[in-house]
């Protein structure tokens, strides 16, 4: 597996950035942090990141992302120091650290996908240049047909954080267990795009919040089974206790 190493130059935004990836990785994804220096001070220290890459040993490589372009020669000669395949990445601290988490989940992924998975994090942010009017319930986008070897249902997401963080992480993860093509879509957010429900950029670009309704189709031979799989994670509140 992959792991991540959070450098910043300061020792909380290093921790912070750490505790939410490793929230939307379910624990399941090695990641170290190394923020400030050892008198608590902010900057960076080549011995506090030995430290941190210590606990990535015996990973298949590790994936590094910084806060800004002077930790880059700090991080670079503890890397090249701890004999682990690496990568130093250019993408944005918190979002690219998020995107690589998810992506690091995934059966097989290497280095090289884990580090474009972060790169393309920026994405996610689709911000439009004038934010959209709010569209009513009757202006909802209509559901299409179904096709043929296909399922679909609209659900609605009870969860605190919507279809974001860790229930977002979670709808990927089930969603690739399957074979069929997989198809979401926000009725209450028109104006966002389609996305592809075994990518999380996509699953974050249709800003799915809290008691909006998800369209989900499915398409292919286990078609059913990924709608029934779905919609069980979704009407289980995704496996936490429901909110009240």
């Amino acid at each position: 597996m992959i792991g991540l190493l959070i450098i910043s130059h300061s020792a909380a935004i290093a921790q912070g950035v750490k505790e939410l990836a490793g929230q939307m990785a379910q624990g399941k994804v090695p990641i170290a942090a190394a923020g400030g220096t050892h008198d608590g001070q902010l900057g960076t220290s080549v011995d506090l990141i030995n430290a941190a890459l210590e606990t990535l040993q015996g990973t298949d490589g590790v994936l590094a992302l910084v806060d800004m372009g002077s930790a880059v020669m700090s991080a670079e000669i503890s890397l090249e120091l701890s004999g682990l395949p690496f990568l130093l990445s250019g993408a944005p601290l918190v979002e690219g650290a998020l995107m690589a988490a998810v992506e690091a989940l995934h059966p097989h992924a290497d280095l090289a996908q884990v580090a474009a998975a972060a790169m393309r994090a920026l994405e996610s942010k689709n911000i439009p240049e004038h934010a959209p009017a709010l569209v009513s319930a009757k202006a909802a986008v209509a559901e299409p047909e179904p096709a043929t070897n296909s399922a679909e249902t609209t659900l609605i997401v009870r969860h605190m954080h919507g279809l974001h963080m860790r229930p977002a992480a979670s709808f990927v993860q089930q969603a690739t267990q399957f074979t069929s093509t997989v198809r979401v879509r926000n009725l209450d957010r028109p104006e966002r795009p389609e996305g592809n429900a075994k990518a999380m950029l996509d699953i974050m670009k249709i800003g799915l919040s809290t008691n909006q309704r998800l369209y989900i189709r499915a398409e292919g031979d286990d078609a059913a089974e990924a709608i029934a799989a779905l919609t069980r994670l979704v009407e289980g509140n995704f496996g936490e206790a429901s909110q009240s």
